[in-house]
């Protein structure tokens, strides 16, 4: 696909949701407590946005279809509730019908319900409780119920200089069970403690079009099953004005965890890392154009029988986005991202307020073996533009259009801010 078609496809999104958007209203007994939404003379009133889905994604192909998305207000007209199903089809996993429930019953409460099957290998379902901190002196935690199943991961080989031409695929089936405890001991400042347990198989089933990971690299897929018990501290400290959505202020947060066999995993590591997330307004007033910088990295300092895909890896819509997810592969990986998000135009539909946002980006990384071997030659880049719809403080649409180095472009859409 060429990219100016592409860009076409990106652009179609923004301009019909800007066009449709429209109110809506179900019977209350649709949306009984404790769905956190307002109902009055037992109706409920939302603001519809019809998505059409056109995406291009380098690892799964293209993405035609529709996504409905209603946004509920809570009594106090914030945000209460968002109900996001989809009907999508991709060229290699076929059809998906996916339902979504994000709710937001108060400020520093989030939970969501995500299932989406589809008619091939290709399915993903979410359960998730979240509780954040406000103030010093608060306890904060989280609990996750997940499980992927997916045909489009890829493996090339490990190291920064693995070649494209030795492009694989596989399946993977991932079950994992999280939760974390945490407590803002001062204002910005806070500690958490979280657990994670992860079983993961493989399977031979790829992508027609690409050789099987068992054929070329046979090694690497002896190990079909692991199971392993992840056990972190991490401590931030965070001066955002919104987690999802910051206008201003910054981030920095540094972890180390470790799994152990003789506490129940199958292969043993131990990893560190932190990742640094700056936010400078330039209008004070209105905070209209936004500098965005990240420097992210992830550090598997000891490391027995671990397989592939519990490695450091580099591509994607969260480290660069000129590359698929997977892309490069070592025990350490570091990227730097730089945006600058400019809001072009505001309007209002029934008491929401979107922002719609054009920021060009570029991403920087790679990975390596050994803190001795570290340079910062062969350097992989991207830059692109992304074009966003915000509803602070929750919700951001995007669609991220990046060229990586040698003419790689890929196209990504989907809810939430790389960073």
């Amino acid at each position: 696909m060429s990219l100016g078609r592409q860009w076409f496809r990106a652009l179609l999104p923004g301009l019909l949701t800007a066009l449709l958007g429209c109110t809506t209203h179900f019977p209350a007994a649709l949306l009984p407590p404790p769905l956190p939404v307002e109902r009055e003379n037992q109706q409920v009133e939302a603001t519809l946005f019809p998505l059409p889905v056109v995406g291009t994604d380098p690892n799964s192909g293209n993405d035609y279809g529709v996504l409905p998305v209603w946004v509920f207000p809570r009594q106090d007209k914030a945000i209460g509730m968002i109900l996001a199903p989809s009907a999508i089809d991709n060229d290699y996993a076929g059809t998906s019908l996916a339902f979504r429930l994000l709710a937001y019953p108060a400020k520093n409460v989030h939970y969501r319900l995500i299932a989406d099957p589809s008619t091939k290998i290709r399915s993903f379902f979410e359960a998730a409780y979240e509780k954040s901190a406000e103030q010093a002196e608060e306890w904060f935690y989280m609990g996750q119920l997940l499980y992927d199943c997916d045909i489009f991961p890829r493996f090339y080989g490990f190291g920064n200089n693995s070649l494209s031409s030795d492009q694989t695929s596989y399946t993977f089936r991932s079950r994992t069970l999280s939760a974390s405890l945490g407590y803002r001991f001062a204002q910005s400042w806070e500690i958490a403690w979280y657990e994670r347990l992860n079983v993961t198989s493989l399977s031979n089933n790829h992508l027609p079009n690409l050789r099987s990971t068992v054929d070329v690299f046979p090694a690497v897929m002896q190990d079909r099953r692991n199971t392993v018990s992840v056990h972190g501290i991490s401590c931030s400290f965070d001066t955002r004005d919104y987690k999802d959505t910051p206008t201003c202020g910054m981030l920095a947060r540094f972890y180390a965890e470790t799994a152990l066999i003789f506490l129940g995993s199958d292969s043993s590591f131990d990893r560190i890392g932190f990742d640094m997330r700056g936010f400078q307004p330039w209008d004070l007033q209105t905070k209209r154009i936004i500098t965005a910088v990240r420097l992210q990295a992830d550090f598997m300092t000891r490391e027995f029988k671990t397989p592939f895909y519990r490695w450091p890896s580099l591509g994607g819509y969260r480290t660069n986005r000129g590359w698929g997810e997977w892309r490069w592969l070592d025990r350490n990986m570091i990227t730097f991202s730089l945006e600058q998000r400019f809001t072009v135009y505001q309007f209002h539909y029934f008491g929401v307020t979107t922002n719609l946002e054009v920021a060009p980006f570029v991403d920087v990384g790679k990975v390596f073996p050994t803190f001795s071997r570290f340079n910062f030659r062969q350097l992989h880049s991207a830059a692109g533009v992304a074009l966003r719809a915000v509803v602070r403080p929750q919700v951001v649409g995007h669609i991220e259009v990046g060229i990586g180095q040698g003419g790689n472009n890929s196209v990504f859409m989907g809810l939430g801010y790389p960073f």
